[in-house]
């Protein structure tokens, strides 16, 4: 079990952090039910606690019995305020985590005698270029150069034609149009002129649906010959 050290935290939230990171465990639901029994067993030891500073870890200690609820009992469920309250939880300790990650970074940095200055000497002076001795016109224009090499370029699309939809309402009003002049068609007359076998499909279909609206009848004398569209009277 983690032993906990009580001068490396200042609130609930820090130590139930050092209990977390002390188990090696992610901040999670799963994590935080596994630690609230040793975060109530250092709420039940605090000596001469002030009221405030004990109120906000029994708040702390309260979202983790729900949590150890639902750790025992799976089928338990939480009412939508429980619910954001454990994820208010998390969503701070995580937040905690970063900044004593970042803080931890720092002290590293500090530790490795990197330092940086300030510029309150030069202020009020005018800026100056100072660019390197190596550097000429040639360079900049080699480095412009592979800089617009690594930008993609627009690929021109191929180029395809598209096809006119051909509908079966146009196909069975342009049926009915030849049929008002002449009272007899065939099949080749009224197809005739199509450039698509979609349209001679559409022009087919169209005229099985006027035969069934009754508009039309259809005969063919033996199989293969032409279809003869006829008006119904």
């Amino acid at each position: 079990m983690f032993v906990l050290k009580q001068d490396k935290f200042e609130g609930p939230l820090e130590l139930l952090l050092e209990l977390i990171e002390g188990e090696k465990l992610p901040i999670s639901e799963i994590s935080l039910a596994r630690v609230a029994d040793e975060y109530l067993t250092y709420v039940r030891s605090y000596q001469s606690p002030d009221p405030e500073e004990l109120a906000e870890f029994l708040v702390v200690a309260a979202q983790l019995m729900l949590i150890k609820s639902r750790s025992l009992l799976p089928t338990l469920s939480f009412s939508e305020e429980e619910e954001a309250s454990v994820d208010d939880l998390e969503r701070r300790l995580a937040i905690l985590k970063g900044i004593r990650d970042a803080v931890r970074e720092l002290q590293q940095i500090e530790q490795k005698g990197m330092r940086s200055a300030g510029r309150e000497a030069y202020a009020g002076m005018p800026p100056v270029f100072y660019p390197p001795t190596s550097l000429h016109a040639g360079l900049l224009a080699d480095a412009f150069a592979g800089l617009v090499a690594l930008i993609p370029k627009a690929e021109k699309l191929a180029e395809d034609k598209l096809k006119r939809i051909v509908s079966l309402e146009e196909k069975i009003s342009h049926i009915r149009g030849i049929l008002r002049d002449a009272v007899e068609r065939g099949f080749s007359e009224i197809v005739k002129g199509s450039k698509e076998k979609v349209e001679v499909v559409v022009s087919f279909l169209a005229l099985l649906e006027l035969a069934r609206q009754k508009f039309v009848t259809l005969r063919q004398e033996v199989p293969f010959a032409d279809i003869m569209v006829k008006k119904t009277p």
